[in-house]
């Protein structure tokens, strides 16, 4: 990937959609040097062989491919199994499109657990509004809240995401905790500690709010069991916006039920919400083969944590500056995998 490829005449990308957008129009303007970029549906044969690049095109495309050492994600995470269906020829990158939005979703989650707004709206709007005697039984004023100041945050991946998350809760007073695969020996601010999974256990055990970081590797998978969620504190909450196989299904769902800790925050799931066939009855239409949206206590979204107009945008800079990276010769950004010439 050192060396620069000739410039002179456009080179070829397969573009498949990202954000449930075409991004080709973005990506024309973004780039500064020239390409043809083909949406995945429409390529031929003959654009798969000539494709300098391809762009969350569907992995099955690549046996076609005879020009291109580049496959390049338009999103951060990306699990051992789709990674697998890259050929190891190819060079593969990422964005980190979305470490701010998700950030603020998972400050947006902790401060409504905490503050309750839709509980004491909830409240006010069934309390008075009366137009007839005996009139409203509004009380005084409770004090219904709490405050996330002095709680602790536990940050299980602490990656992009994981950084950006505490920047954000440490203006709000909060002790951070994290773990993650090699810990640096001085914890970085504004860490009060960070560990590797040996951790994990005290991690959980300490936190008011664990938040779920990690990509979906083989390593990964089942991480957060019983005997993790067994250490929580009663009033504890898990924010995942990970993969929903990083937990373990039934084991939440029956902490949950019990309950044994406070509640859930869930972004993610393990049944893929984009692959739910639309009229879908029964468990296998379900998010989940569990009941999590008949607890009182799980508040939940269609793993849109990080989908916003401006994540989108930065995907679209992202890939378009690997594009132009490609077509100079420098070197590539976020790279996951390294490729292996046959």
């Amino acid at each position: 990937m050192s060396s620069s490829i000739n410039t002179t005449v456009a080179l070829t990308a397969i573009v498949g959609s990202f954000f449930g957008r075409q991004p080709i129009p973005g990506l024309l303007a973004a780039l500064t040097t020239p390409w043809t970029l083909v949406p995945a549906d429409n390529a031929t044969a003959a654009d798969v062989a000539a494709a300098a690049a391809f762009v969350e095109a569907p992995p099955s495309m690549l046996s076609g491919a005879t020009s291109s050492t580049l496959y390049q994600f338009a999103f951060t995470g990306i699990p051992d199994s789709e990674l697998a269906m890259i050929p190891p020829r190819f060079t593969v990158t990422n964005c980190h499109q979305s470490s701010i939005p998700i950030a603020e979703y998972v400050l947006a989650a902790a401060l409504e657990w905490t503050v309750r707004l839709r509980t004491m709206d909830a409240r006010l709007r069934a309390c008075t509004w009366k137009s007839a005697p005996p009139g409203n039984n509004c009380s005084t004023a409770q004090m219904e809240h709490r405050q996330l100041s002095n709680s602790t945050i536990g940050i299980v991946g602490y990656g992009h995401i994981g950084e950006a998350i505490a920047q954000r809760a440490a203006a709000f007073g909060t002790r951070l905790i994290a773990t993650t695969v090699d810990p640096p020996k001085t914890p970085p601010s504004p860490l009060a500690w960070i560990g590797d999974d040996s951790a994990n256990v005290a991690l959980f055990a300490e936190a008011d709010f664990v938040v779920v970081c990690v990509p979906l590797l083989n390593s990964t998978r089942g991480l957060v069991n019983a005997s993790l969620l067994a250490a929580m504190q009663p009033h504890a909450v898990l924010i995942n916006i990970a993969r929903g196989a990083v937990l373990v299904e039934a084991d939440l769902y029956h902490a949950l039920a019990a309950p044994t800790i406070g509640g859930a925050v869930l972004d993610v799931w393990w049944h893929s919400i984009f692959e739910l066939p639309p009229g879908g009855v029964g468990p296998a239409a379900w998010p989940s083969s569990y009941r999590f949206d008949q607890l009182p206590n799980v508040l939940m979204s269609a793993h849109s944590s990080g989908m916003t107009d401006e994540a989108h945008d930065e995907a679209i800079r992202e890939v378009a500056a690997n594009l132009d990276n490609l077509a100079l010769g420098r070197p590539l950004e976020n790279v996951v995998r390294k490729g292996v010439p046959p």
